[in-house]
């Protein structure tokens, strides 16, 4: 295994864990980010926001590279009610085919500028939101695709009637209850073994439905 490309955050419900990630992994990594991006049906021309903290980087780079490598446009904002504004202005002058990460905390600060979210992200076609958003948005009558942290991996729905889904080559779901747990699959800087996520839901065949 080649050296450590960086560190990555998640919570595991009790606290924030961090987690070495090696260039091996994040090669691979990127690789499947690229594939989730195309199908999401993201190509080049098209524009796209994403939403995250830096502290996420472990979990969204491979989104970020991917989008970039359809030749899609990119634009970053955080996943912070802070940062309303910004995205509200993004989306006001510019037309976008997807938002990625949105937060329930970007919610809040878009209302909390009396703008009504689903008027703000209405004529996006690829709306992929974390669970407590995504319940929010599907009640302002906008299709929503589910996007998860399972810890260090990420679940997305690919339609937004489907479950989320993980990389089935580098990382199993299961649950604990109702707590998500992942597991590492090949080599990392660091195993995973059912470790405990912040994530809430129900897994079948590896499909992820989140509670909200």
């Amino acid at each position: 295994m080649t050296g450590l490309w960086g560190v990555g955050a998640y919570h595991d419900g009790t606290a924030v864990v961090s987690w070495p990630i090696s260039r091996d992994e994040m090669d691979r990594d990127l690789a499947a980010g690229s594939r989730v991006v195309a199908e999401l049906g993201i190509g080049a021309g098209q524009r796209v926001l994403h939403c995250s903290m830096l502290s996420e980087a472990g979990q969204f780079w491979p989104l970020v590279v991917g989008t970039m490598l359809t030749g899609a446009q990119l634009s970053c904002a955080d996943a912070t009610s802070g940062e309303a504004a910004r995205v509200a202005m993004f989306l006001r002058l510019l037309h976008y085919d997807a938002v990625v990460g949105v937060s329930a905390e970007l919610l809040d600060g878009l209302e909390g500028l009396d703008l009504d979210p689903a008027a703000v992200f209405a004529d996006v076609r690829v709306l992929a939101a974390r669970p407590a958003a995504a319940a929010r948005l599907r009640a302002g009558g906008l299709p929503t695709h589910d996007l998860v942290l399972c810890g260090p991996a990420v679940a997305i729905a690919r339609a937004p009637d489907a479950a989320a889904r993980v990389d089935a080559d580098e990382w199993e779901l299961g649950a604990d209850g109702e707590v998500v747990v992942v597991t590492s699959l090949r080599p990392r800087a660091r195993r995973f073994d059912r470790h405990p996520t912040a994530a809430r839901g129900a897994v079948h065949d590896g499909a992820l439905v989140p509670s909200s």
